[in-house]
Order: C-alpha cells, then structure tokens, then sequence
C-alpha cells in the first residue's frame, strides 16, 4: 500500500459517510453501545468490557482489548469520538479502502490497550472510549496530509503536522502531572505511536494483511483440504494393512474396528 500526500479541504463539513462505509457502522455501534450502557444498568460493563490492566492476562478477559474501545460513559465523550471518527476517519477510509482502514482502526486500538498494560499491568483502573484509537487516525491525518489546516479545538486554525505535536504534548503533560485524573493519556499516546509504526512500516502492514478475513479463510480452506489429504493416506495405509491382514489370516481374524474401516473405504469406492 502506498501513503502520498495532497490536499483536503475541510472548508466545510464533510459529507455523511455512506451506512455502508466502515467508519459509518463504527459510529452506530458506538452509539448503539454508549444506549445499552445507560438502558441496561444492572450489567457490569466495566468490569466486563472496560480495559482492566488487571484482568486482562491475569483472568483471562482478552476480549477486553478490543471491547474497551466501544465504552463511552459520557455524552460529551462519545460526540467527540466520533465526530473526530467522521471527520478524520472517513477520509483515511476513501484513501485505504475498507479493508486496510479496518486493520488500521483494531491494529490502533488494541495497540493503545497494550500500551496502558504495559504501563499500569497491575491497574485496576478501568480504561474506555476510542481516545487511543481516534489520537491515532489524526496521527495517521498528520502524516498525509501534514499541510492542511483545521481548527484545533474548533476555533485555533493550525497545520495539522502542528496539531497533532500539541495534541501529543497536551497528553504528555496531562500524564506527568495528573497520571490519576481518569484520562487515559497513555492509550491516547499509544494509539499515536501505533498509527505512526504502521504507516512507516511495510513490515507491520504486511504482517497485518496476512490475518486479514480473507486470508485466513484461505489458510483455513488451505489447512483443511491438507489435513483431509494426510487423513485419507493414512486411512489408505490402514487399509493395505487390513487386506495383507486378510490374505494371510482371513477375514474372521478382523477387529470390529478394522471391519469399519474397510467398510468406510468400499463406500468411498462405490
């Protein structure tokens, strides 16, 4: 996949992504989870689905690095995610296609979960919202389209190449002096530096293709028919062995087994 720069304007809004879009049906789920969370109050969605460092490996809750990012517990937050999601997202989707924006979007995310484990591995602070995840598609903006002008915190216009480094310090400064204020600084700067590694490395977005849905399929279709093929000459050597069996000592001298197993293969034949 190739990255290249040119210009986007956003002298106005950007249009409504198609619901057939990825980054459309990652903001209705959002949505649709952020409604559950506030209908459904008796679940334990945090200790379920938030990112718990403590939980993660130490009980087993891997599916905790992919959910977290899908938990947000305030209004102001999610309409934030996911206008940055809208914005931002769709455009790196157009440029991408579904398929690398997606690998993208979980490679991202699941980074900036590693990233908070790695830091707090003992923390029982629960981490949640697309934070990580959305710092990482404005990294990913910044090194497309490093010229273009946005308005930083909707009223600062600045270079985005300029932005995301006063965004990233904003994040540095907020974990030097509040590591504790219930922001999760690290997973925004590990989501960052996930979306940096991943456009600057062929290695990464190789590896990553290789898992894609459609390649494991594939390797699954692949593994399969292999593992069909091993089993029918082993079968088959069975075989060789039961009538060499039956030419020196008969048929009554069979196991049940070895009956079946000649009566599967005549069927084969027939």
């Amino acid at each position: 996949m190739r990255f290249h720069s040119f210009q986007h304007s956003y002298s106005s809004f950007p249009s409504v992504p198609s619901i057939r879009s990825v980054t459309a049906r990652l903001i209705v789920v959002n949505v649709v989870v952020f409604v559950l969370i506030h209908i459904l109050r008796k679940v334990s969605w945090l200790a379920l689905f938030a990112l718990v460092p403590q939980y993660v490996f130490a009980k087993g809750m891997l599916w905790q690095l992919l959910t977290y990012m899908f938990l947000h517990l305030s209004l102001w937050h999610l309409v934030l995610n996911m206008l940055m999601l809208w914005f931002f997202g769709s455009v790196l989707e157009e440029e991408w296609g579904k398929k690398q924006f997606v690998l993208f979007y979980f490679f991202t995310g699941v980074g900036a979960a590693l990233c908070s484990f790695i830091v707090g591995p003992g923390s029982s602070f629960p981490v949640v919202g697309a934070s990580g995840v959305i710092f990482g598609i404005l990294v990913a903006y910044a090194i497309m389209f490093p010229d273009n002008v946005i308005l930083l915190f909707f009223i600062f216009p600045m270079k985005m190449k300029h932005a995301v480094f006063v965004l990233a310090g904003i994040n540095l400064l907020g974990l030097l002096s509040s590591p504790y204020s219930g922001i999760s600084y690290v997973a925004q700067l590990g989501g960052g530096l996930c979306a940096y590694l991943y456009l600057k490395s062929e290695s990464i977005r190789f590896r990553l293709s290789i898992v894609s849905p459609a390649n494991l399929r594939i390797r699954l279709k692949t593994w399969m028919r292999e593992r069909r093929h091993m089993q029918r000459k082993e079968r088959d050597k069975r075989v060789d062995a039961i009538l060499d069996k039956i030419a020196t000592q008969g048929t009554s001298s069979l196991s049940p087994a070895e009956k079946k197993i000649l009566e599967s293969k005549s069927r084969e034949i027939m």
